[in-house]
């Protein structure tokens, strides 16, 4: 049996194997919905906002964030993906702390203004992705946003084949050793027991109509009281 270092050399040489075309393929896949429930997120940032991008890849909503005049941190365990992202931010101009390593090892009292895992926490399996979820939110700062851009739970007359769908994309990355077999994450009720607010929700639907394929969800952690 693998050890959890083992397990995580593996995660990294396999997104280092797909960082030249991984976001590209995934918006193909998406009809680039993907991107929308990421750009999605802008809106609710302020110019200066520190954020941090968990699992980051090669980072179009990071670059995007940073366009924006936000202060971004971005993370991910490949460094393929974090050279990429680097030099994307190179050609256009811009700053951004990056870092090449694992998420969970974020010293614990780094905080951010809003936390954004986006397609991050649906790569962790049934067991693990609580906890995971639980550590990004340690990093938000009181009063702070915790982001999720990701698959929506199907609902509705359509929703076995918004299931078969997403199931396909989940199944075929899981083939390359990207992410773990799961049901389709609701994130809120997770959220909550964790005693975040839910402060938007953005539906993400091919071409306007049927079931939302993708989700973008905005938490608030509340103030500490006084």
């Amino acid at each position: 049996m693998q050890s959890s270092d083992e397990r995580t050399k593996v995660k990294s040489r396999n997104y280092d194997a797909v960082a030249s075309f991984y976001e590209a393929l995934a918006n193909i896949y998406s009809f680039g919905l993907i991107r929308r429930a990421k750009m999605a997120e802008l809106i609710h940032f302020k110019r200066g906002d520190r954020v941090l991008y968990l699992g980051a890849g090669s980072g179009e909503d990071a670059v995007a964030a940073a366009r924006a005049g936000v202060d971004v941190t971005a993370i991910d365990l490949s460094a393929r993906m974090i050279e990429r992202l680097r030099r994307r931010m190179a050609r256009k101009g811009l700053k951004a702390e990056l870092i090449a390593g694992d998420a969970l090892t974020l010293a614990p009292e780094t905080l951010f203004d809003a936390v954004c895992g986006n397609y991050f926490f649906n790569v962790f399996g049934p067991d693990d992705m609580p906890v995971v979820l639980a550590k990004a939110a340690t990093h938000v700062r009181p009063g702070g946003q915790l982001m999720i851009a990701d698959m929506a739970p199907p609902s509705g007359l359509l929703g076995p084949l918004a299931w078969l769908y997403l199931k396909f994309g989940l199944t075929f990355f899981w083939l390359l050793g990207l992410a773990s077999q799961h049901p389709i994450y609701d994130y809120r009720p997770h959220a909550a027991r964790l005693g975040l607010v839910e402060r938007a929700v953005h539906d993400h639907k091919l071409f306007g109509i049927g079931p939302a394929l993708y989700r973008t969800l905005v938490f608030a952690k509340p103030e500490v009281s006084a």
